[in-house]
């Protein structure tokens, strides 16, 4: 078998994944290919392969896109911008030290290859890597000489493509591992020597920590897969005895806890790679030394929508092992590139009317505001708003005259800011409730309809702009709630049950199967009217009013999507304020709006959770108004 003679011994072989693949995981939007690249196999010349393959995720076919790495190498890892796929390290017997610390390239809008210039700082083999939207990183593996196993966590920062230490390493020194992210961290799971453990690095602040759940079994030479819920990490090998593996592990990205999918992959195999589309994991190439060929070129794929497993039907050119792969090419990422936030509607009672149709526009690239020339269709308060990637949706609010509830949609069209109503409306007329949304729906809950309390969950459909009911609503009605988003679920928090109280509860949708339950904890402070942003990681619940000292609230509370767990944030708003609204770039969240006739916004950083006022403001004071980022 091909484990001893490349001079790899029993430890560092055990170790070779190189697998991780980058996911996007939670990116809900798709990368267009996959790329698996270099890996071994001893029936080809030269035996070292510089080899490209594409697999195209529109129709599963595979291909070559013409393009190889510029050297053959084996054991390495690959992580992905929305640019660029960077394969790291390796084994490259053609040169001296044959430990690669060499990067190379491949620019998804052309398929060429070429080197960035700058190295890891130390080659390796057998690593694994992992990615946020701003960096990469290159974990474990096994360096030389000696022949060493290792922990180190080395950083590309994709802006430059300049290499560092983020300064936080594994828990333990492991080769032969894989790893996947969420939005939120990256996960770096099992390895040599046979390792069931899972450490987590947070992208925020990029401190590393084991994950209290572990693999179902200590193995190394495995690969994985994200979808926007989910990790998967597939196959394997432990020794002794030399066992493979076709088992597959999921790690759920919203509690860190590890389960079975009930489906494993159709064949048992180490050192394989993988990508991912929006929809599918594809694992590919490998080997196994108890079957013939030793060297497989086999795809499986995971359906992430029901977690069966299936060959698509083409395979890779060629069988190999020890190979790296990435997910790439047009449309990644965009959730990392909004460029503008729209407020709309509300009311001014020193206006006439008083009910307003205006929505007004910030650019996150230079916190201004204008006006982007549309109006709602209808003057309302009392609003609540979704989004796709293409489209914000204002629903229902209240009306005056005659004073009444409405159940009917607006539509802006982020790609050129014009608004028309949707002709679909909510089931059930009501004021003052909240929304978030999925990757494909937006849910409207809550609310209140002369004085009758609503736990009511409403959705549209973004995909046809329909409107139904999931069938499960709120456990408790209220109104006056806001409500966030992680990529698996929608939270909805504080609010008010009666007219005389308010509330602390935090409910919660699946967006996987619209299920509707309590995650556990609740907000740190009961109140209404206030409003909910939400970076990657965490949500923010800020102002609104109790009806115990004070009345009006600067304060912002948090909820960590990564265990659901509630604090409060230090940093408050600059002022007092219920009835905002509030929106998010990808480092920022503004809450804008408010009463008493507020056009001021404040800021908060998301990176350290600091709160400043901007310069800019609203084109008019306005309280009871909602809005979207696209």
């Amino acid at each position: 078998m091909v484990r001893g003679i490349f001079g790899l011994d029993r430890v560092y072989k055990k170790q070779v994944q190189n697998i991780k693949d980058d996911n996007f995981e939670s990116w809900p939007e798709s990368a267009t290919y996959g790329y698996f690249g270099c890996g071994l196999n001893p029936a080809e010349s030269p035996i070292y392969l510089d080899t490209i393959d594409r697999i195209d995720f529109s129709n599963e076919t595979t291909s070559a896109p013409g393009n190889n790495l510029p050297r053959g190498k084996y054991g390495l890892a690959a992580v992905s911008s929305s640019s660029y796929g960077y394969f790291g390290g390796g084994l490259d017997p053609a040169v001296s030290p044959s430990y690669s610390d060499i990067i190379d390239r491949i620019d998804f809008s052309n398929e060429t290859t070429s080197a960035p210039g700058e190295n890891l700082p130390q080659g390796r083999v057998v690593l694994a890597a992992t990615s946020s939207s701003s960096y990469g990183y290159f974990g474990g593996g096994v360096f030389s000489p000696p022949t060493t196993i290792d922990d180190t966590i080395d950083r590309i920062d994709f802006s430059s493509e300049t290499l560092s230490a983020p300064g936080n390493n594994l828990s333990q020194a492991r080769g032969s591992l894989a790893a996947v992210s969420s939005s939120s961290y990256g996960y770096f799971g099992g390895g040599s020597p046979n390792r069931d453990t899972i450490d987590r690095i947070d992208f925020s602040n990029e401190t590393t920590s084991p994950v209290t759940a572990t693999l179902s079994q200590g193995r190394s030479g495995l690969a994985a897969v994200s979808s926007s819920s989910y990790g998967y990490f597939g196959g394997g090998y432990t020794t002794p005895p030399q066992t493979y593996y076709d088992t597959i592990d999921r790690i759920d990205f919203s509690n860190e806890t590890t389960s079975a999918p009930t489906n494993n992959l159709p064949q048992a195999r180490e050192f394989l790679a993988a990508v991912s589309s929006n929809s599918y994991g594809y694992f590919g190439g490998g080997q196994n030394p108890a079957e013939s060929p030793l060297f497989v070129n086999t795809i499986d794929r995971i359906d992430f929508s029901n977690e069966t497993t299936s060959a698509p039907g083409e395979n890779l050119p060629q069988g190999r092992g020890y190979l790296a792969a990435v997910s790439g090419g047009a449309s990644q990422r965009i959730k990392g590139s909004r460029t503008y936030g729209y407020f709309a509607g509300g009311q001014n009672p020193a206006e006439s009317p008083q009910y307003l149709t205006t929505v007004d526009r910030i650019d996150f690239s230079n916190e201004t505001t204008s006006a982007p020339g549309e109006n709602l269709s209808q003057g309302r308060n009392e609003l609540a708003a979704v989004s796709s990637s293409s489209y914000g949706y204002f629903g229902g609010g209240y009306f005056s005259p005659p004073p009444t509830s409405v159940d009917t949609i607006d539509r802006i069209d982020f790609s050129n800011e014009t608004t028309s109503p949707v002709t679909a409306t909510l089931p059930q007329v009501r004021q003052l409730l909240a929304g978030t949304s999925s990757s494909s729906y937006g849910y409207f809950g809550g609310g209140e309809d002369n004085a009758t309390f609503r736990n009511r969950i409403d959705r549209i459909d973004f995909s046809n702009e329909t409107t139904s009911a999931p069938g499960n609503n709120l456990p408790q009605a209220r109104y006056a709630l806001a409500a966030v988003s992680s990529s698996s679920y929608g939270y909805f928090g504080g609010g008010r049950p009666s007219s005389g109280e308010t509330v602390d509860i935090v409910e919660r949708i699946d967006f996987s199967n619209e299920t509707v339950s309590a995650p556990g904890d609740n907000l740190p402070r009961d109140r209404g009217l206030l409003a909910a942003v939400s970076s990657s990681s965490y949500g923010y619940f800020g102002g609104g009013f109790t009806f115990f000292p004070p009345p009006v609230s600067d304060t912002i509370d948090r909820i960590d999507f990564s265990n659901e767990t509630t604090s409060p944030v230090t940093a408050t708003l600059s002022q007092g304020r219920s009835g905002l609204a509030a929106v998010s770039s990808s480092s920022y969240g503004y809450f804008g709006g408010g009463s008493p006739n507020r056009d001021t916004i404040d800021r908060i950083d998301f990176s350290n959770e600091t709160t400043s006022p901007v310069t800019a403001t609203l084109s008019q004071g306005r309280s009871a108004l909602a809005a979207v980022s696209n």
